[in-house]
């Protein structure tokens, strides 16, 4: 199996901070002691691979914000490790003439333009400090790996910047280029050479096109670039064997699937991303204190792929992770009365017991902090999913596409209900994914609803915004269902649940017991997401159906051959990265995976930026604002 994204970018990490790049030498060896100095982006990037402890590993004594007002420190090199922009190159200058540091290494995250190197140049020999400059470096790690098969650029509100109709045709193609700079730092990370489709018109043809032009630019150029930053993927100029060696790059606009993005959810990655607002792999979780009357208390947490029972059950349906939980108690339990009656049978066994015990001790110490953070985070979502009846929105969405229209604005006119729970952005969020899912509801029908939400307080103005889009495209549907089972509407713990509430009154956990009781026992639908068929269509080498049109791109071709004339790899890929412009989501990517490992494949998802479905929907109203600027109120004819 080959490296994941997550390990390769890490090792991109190590050798930068090697000071230079000495090969694998850099993963193994701390070096010299030196200055980490990043930007904000940069200092993510850093945080989701390396630890505090794992950067003193590799030589950092200091990592500090490249704004920060900083002091000298004398006999010691700097890494900077910044995106290539005029503050920083000017911070980077301003630092030279201090002497701050013993000598710089400039390390940027994309490729930067050769006006900013000269400007760097120029500037740092007219202040004296050109000599302390031992070396420049282009990274290209310009993005965050939140997991092995998951990467984000982290550029939030991409959609609603590319769909603005404000936005100034410069500014949009410097935001195209940035997106870019991201997928250039992928292929090259990864070291592989992709062939790239993606569908006609919008953003994901512009980015294919200039991502295309920019890797044929390191491969036309001398010294050597090309065969460094893509050596998995031969030779520059090389006759390519076939598919088997080079992966393919997926390129998709986000309005291939809205519905995904807003629909409540029922798995737990998801949730968490949801309900508790996590980014970039934190999230602050209120924690019930002892003392009963105080307030519950935020608590920090992060997750990341070193986390067993995060790793084991990101993907699980809500309430076979709370099964989970306590099954982890138990087993936790269960060793640690083990390892304390180590010994007690005689003193020959003492030695032997209590050194076990010992080397076990940073393991159940990592495990015990593990179960408690995944109790708390339990804990939270149950008492959110109560307070907001999450369980009954997420059943409504669930059964949309299987049930009629009549039926579906009835059961969402009880939801929109001023007495009924859930927030405001709960119910703007069942309203459009209706208005997705039933294409065919009338404009008299969607006012209604309108209106009874906004007497509520909401503002509809991402419905606006979606009533105006589906006037200039067709938007594709979601998903084909085929099966919608819900079980035990009563409310009470059956089936799924299996006896969950008396398992945390055996451990303990009578509070989440007792709040687990008045959640509806929903087993979900199973589903095909939208991108998992076009992803299988594109990998397949599938001849029509929603693929048809994709355009192809190989940087590779001879640069004549353009459109339907490139030569074209006919043989099925077993590699892919999938890249969403606008926001993606943990559905979407956890039903790659699902699908990866099922056909045998290896799938890494990204986008622009992992997006909440409430960040989606402040989006969404942003753009329908803008809309209906001077509009009356009212839901405009758009039909």
């Amino acid at each position: 199996m080959a490296q994941s994204i997550l390990e390769l970018q890490k090792n991109a990490v190590l050798r930068m901070l090697n000071l230079g790049d000495a090969g694998d030498q850099a993963l193994t060896t701390a070096s010299t002691w030196k200055v980490l100095v990043y930007d904000k982006f940069c200092q993510e990037v850093v945080s989701l691979l390396l630890k505090v402890g794992g950067l003193r590993n590799h030589g950092v004594t200091l990592h500090l914000n490249i704004n920060s007002e900083r002091l000298p420190v004398a006999d010691v090199p700097a890494v900077y490790f910044v995106e290539p922009t005029e503050q920083n190159i000017s911070r980077i200058v301003e630092d030279l003439s201090k002497n701050l540091y013993e000598s710089c290494y400039v390390n940027f995250a994309s490729a930067v333009p050769r006006p900013l190197l000269e400007d760097l140049a120029k500037n740092a020999f007219e202040t004296g400090g050109a000599q302390k400059v031992a070396g420049v470096f282009d990274r290209y790690i310009s993005f965050v790996s939140l997991s092995p098969s998951l990467f984000s650029l982290n550029l939030p509100a991409a959609y609603m910047t590319l769909h603005s109709t404000q936005l100034e045709e410069r500014v949009m193609r410097q935001y195209i280029e940035r997106i870019v700079d991201g997928l250039l730092s992928i292929v090259a990370t990864m070291r592989v050479l992709p062939v790239i489709r993606c569908p006609p018109g919008d953003a994901a043809e512009m980015i294919a096109v200039r991502l295309e032009e920019r890797i044929r630019e390191l491969l036309n150029r001398s010294g050597g670039v090309a065969s460094e930053l893509f050596a998995a993927g031969g030779r520059a100029g090389a006759e390519v064997p076939g598919a088997a060696s080079r992966p393919l790059l997926i390129i998709l606009d986000r309005d291939i699937d809205l519905v995904t993005m807003l629909s409540h959810t029922w798995t737990y990655q998801a949730m968490v991303h949801d309900v508790l607002g996590m980014r970039l792999n934190k999230m602050q979780v209120p924690v019930e204190s002892d003392d009963a009357s105080a307030p519950p208390k935020a608590r920090s947490y992060d997750v990341d792929d070193q986390d067993s029972f995060w790793t084991a059950h990101a993907g699980d349906q809500f309430p076979e992770v709370l099964n989970a939980v306590p099954k982890a108690i138990e087993e936790f339990e269960k060793k640690r009365a083990e390892m304390s009656s180590s010994g007690e049978d005689g003193s020959q066994a003492l030695a032997p017991g209590l050194a076990a015990a010992i080397n076990a001790l940073p393991e159940m110490t990592e495990k015990k902090r593990s179960i408690d953070m995944h109790t708390n985070i339990a804990h939270a979502l149950v008492a959110e999913v109560k307070a907001r009846e999450l369980d009954r929105y997420y059943e409504l969405e669930d059964q949309l596409p299987s049930q009629s229209l009549g039926t579906s604005i009835s059961q969402l006119e009880q939801l929109l209900n001023g007495s009924q729970k859930g927030t405001l952005a709960d119910k703007l969020r069942a309203i459009i994914v209706l208005v997705l899912t039933k294409p065919s509801i009338s404009q008299q029908q969607l006012q209604g609803l309108v209106e009874a939400f906004e007497s509520t307080g909401g503002d509809a103005s991402a419905v606006r915004y979606l009533q105006y889009l589906k006037t200039i495209r067709t938007m594709a549907m979601p998903s084909t269902t085929s099966t919608v089972t819900t079980v035990g509407t009563s409310g009470t713990l059956a089936g799924a649940f299996g006896g969950l509430a008396d398992r945390f009154m055996a451990t303990g956990d009578a509070l989440l017991a007792a709040g687990m009781s008045g959640i509806k026992n929903i087993v979900a639908s199973k589903k095909e997401l939208a991108i998992c068929q076009i992803v299988e269509a594109l990998m397949e080498q599938k001849q029509g159906g929603v693929t048809e049109n994709y355009l192809y791109f190989d940087p590779k071709a001879p640069a004549t051959a353009r459109g339907a004339d490139v030569p074209r790899i006919r043989a099925p890929f077993r590699r892919a990265m999938t890249f969403v412009v606008g926001g993606g989501n943990y559905v979407e990517h956890q039903s790659l995976q699902d699908w990866a490992q099922n056909s045998g494949r290896q799938v890494t998802y990204g986008s622009t930026d992992m997006v909440s479905p409430v960040q989606f929907v402040d989006e969404l109203s942003h753009l329908g604002q803008t809309l209906g600027q001077g509009q009356s109120g009212g839901m405009p004819d758009l039909s």
